[in-house]
């Protein structure tokens, strides 16, 4: 059914690009160039919208993205994979991730982590200075919770370059997108943001006040500091997401050329079957639905919702760290 339904789209996309196609060509066939430039052009937009409207940035993107994003780490990190299919990674680092889902607290997430570098094919030689550094990442989340939480709240944004970054082998031009992150990054905790967030009234939001918000990712003493910091974590999201949603499924594909709008979906099929994408698809309708009469309560019931996905990231990324190549 769902083929049927993408069909005339590709028909639509094929017309559209056909008087293009020797200029385009370069780009269809280059898979470096197609993700640098699809890089480039989302973290400049990334950067704009934190600086001009933050607050709606924090609002809608969950809602809007959030599902989809979700089910993107899955398909990637576990299915793709295949890590669904060892037993001993179901039990030390599902069962930390399904009690991360329901109580979501760094120390879980941690533990699922030592999980996954324990059931690591790699020597234990090779896995004990990991699992030293994770146990006294749990000590200190143990010790100090809130901290902990806030700490990994921004660090799990970037925890998504990493992992995009040794998906694959790079070539030198690869250096421009960490580059421009970096560079958004260092610009807006030098307050590039303010003069435009002056001009577009980007104060305010759709629904929770700017103040709500530096209480939530950014409680600190310096209230220009913590300012920053969230317009930080507003560009970082974005990234985060432009991470899942577009050059990870770029670079995970075998074939260079860009697919069809029918072919990813029967790729989408073949990872998880009907059943369990119509119901992603129905969890993504609710939560903009429930968007559309309370942006932010959706934005909170997703917030609930995914509170294990950057857990996850954390235990495939010590996963890869210690078996030393991509699972």
């Amino acid at each position: 059914m769902g083929a049927e339904l993408l069909a005339p789209i590709d028909a639509l996309r094929s017309a559209v690009l056909r008087p293009w196609g020797t200029s385009l060509r370069p780009l269809l066939l280059s898979r470096e160039r197609r993700v640098t430039l699809a890089a480039a052009f989302g973290i400049t937009l990334a950067f704009a919208v934190a600086c001009g409207f933050p607050l709606w940035s924090l609002a809608l993107g969950p809602v809007l993205l959030g599902v989809p994003h979700l089910l993107a780490d899955v398909r990637y990190l576990v299915v793709r994979p295949k890590l669904h299919l060892r037993p001993e990674l179901i039990l030390f680092t599902g069962v930390p991730l399904a009690l991360a889902a329901i109580e979501p607290r760094v120390e879980l997430g941690v533990l699922a982590a030592i999980g996954a570098v324990c059931c690591a094919r790699a020597t234990w030689l090779r896995k004990a200075p990991l699992l030293a550094v994770l146990a006294v990442a749990f000590a200190a989340a143990w010790k100090e919770t809130f901290t902990a939480q806030l700490v990994f709240l921004h660090f799990h944004n970037v925890l998504a370059i990493g992992l995009w970054w040794f998906w694959r082998k790079r070539s030198p031009r690869a250096w421009l997108i960490p580059a421009m992150v970096l560079a958004g990054t260092l610009a807006l905790f030098a307050g590039a943001a303010e003069p435009v967030l002056h001009l577009t009234n980007g104060w305010r939001g759709p629904a929770a006040s700017f103040t709500e918000e530096i209480d939530v990712y950014a409680p600190l003493a310096s209230p220009v500091f913590a300012f920053r910091l969230l317009l930080a974590f507003v560009f970082l999201q974005a990234i985060h997401y432009l991470v899942w949603l577009r050059l990870v499924p770029e670079d995970d594909r075998t074939r260079a050329a860009p697919r069809t709008f029918t072919a990813s979906f029967e790729a989408l099929r073949s990872d998880f079957g009907i059943v369990a994408l119509a119901l992603t698809a129905a969890a993504a309708l609710a939560i903009a639905l429930w968007g559309v009469l309370d942006l932010a309560g959706a934005r909170d019931g997703y917030l609930r919702l995914a509170g294990f996905h950057g857990y996850l990231e954390l235990a495939v990324a010590a996963l890869w760290l210690a078996e030393g190549k991509r699972c």
